[in-house]
């Protein structure tokens, strides 16, 4: 299967394809995580934001044995913070690192997700996510829903989840493999070249790659290293390539 026939599944990236982030601001999304702890007192969001640069100081750059990113779980760093400060929560994890990723930085849904997500749910097309996120697949689903209620993904898998990062094959295997699904049969929408065409390549997907500033609407694109990938500058127009397949 290629781009002629409905794939069955379509997985998506998050950040910059469903939506755009604003720069991460640690100390703004701990003061409101601090306020839902049982004992917010004890500290304040000055230290708990200097404790998340510490622990980033420590950790950055570690990579797997072939040289893969190793993404660091939100849920270590809001644990070191939160644990060397003293906060107490009665609230599960997954729920704080919502908290956290909804108020350190702007978001906005990307024009045209809504009604993507919508056609291709029509069509009977099953969705996913597959993300290089910190959050854990099941906090990034609270993220995700709080935004667009109406997306109906299946599952959502980060590199949090796997520690991996893409372009690593492994963890597009991993999402076919529970979808039980051939990779071929899968597109991927990304808007990274490497991450997201070379990924999905990598693990036998097909790419889609959102190019917001490409002056053609719709290209098939083949650059020898990553094979043939369409790339599109609105998700208007996969929603109209969809329908007329």
């Amino acid at each position: 299967m290629g781009y002629d026939t409905k794939p069955e599944m379509i997985l998506f990236d998050v950040g910059g394809t469903l939506f755009e982030d604003g720069p991460c601001c640690p100390a703004d999304g701990f003061e409101p995580l601090r306020l839902a702890a049982e004992n917010p007192d004890v500290t304040d969001s000055a230290t708990l934001s200097s404790l998340w640069y510490e622990y980033f100081d420590e950790v950055a750059g570690i990579k797997s044995k072939s040289g893969t990113a190793i993404d660091v779980p939100l849920s270590a760093v809001i644990k070191y913070a939160t644990m060397n400060t003293g906060l107490r929560f009665n609230i599960p994890m997954s729920e704080q690192e919502e908290i956290f990723d909804r108020y350190n930085s702007s978001r906005t849904v990307i024009d045209g997700v809504p009604e993507l997500l919508a056609q291709i749910d029509a069509l009977g097309i099953r969705t996913a996510v597959i993300s290089n996120n910190a959050m854990s697949g099941e906090s990034l689903a609270l993220a995700i829903r709080r935004f667009i209620p109406t997306a109906k993904f299946e599952f959502y898998l980060t590199s949090a989840d796997l520690l991996l990062t893409k372009p690593c094959k492994q963890i597009f295997s991993a999402a076919a493999n529970y979808a039980q699904l051939n990779p071929a049969d899968c597109w991927y929408c990304g808007d990274g070249r490497i991450p997201d065409v070379t990924g999905a390549k990598n693990g036998g997907m097909h790419p889609v790659l959102l190019k917001k500033d490409a002056l053609c609407p719709f290209e098939m694109r083949n650059d020898g290293n990553n094979g043939e990938y369409i790339t599109i500058n609105h998700w208007n127009v996969l929603k109209e390539y969809i329908i007329n397949l």
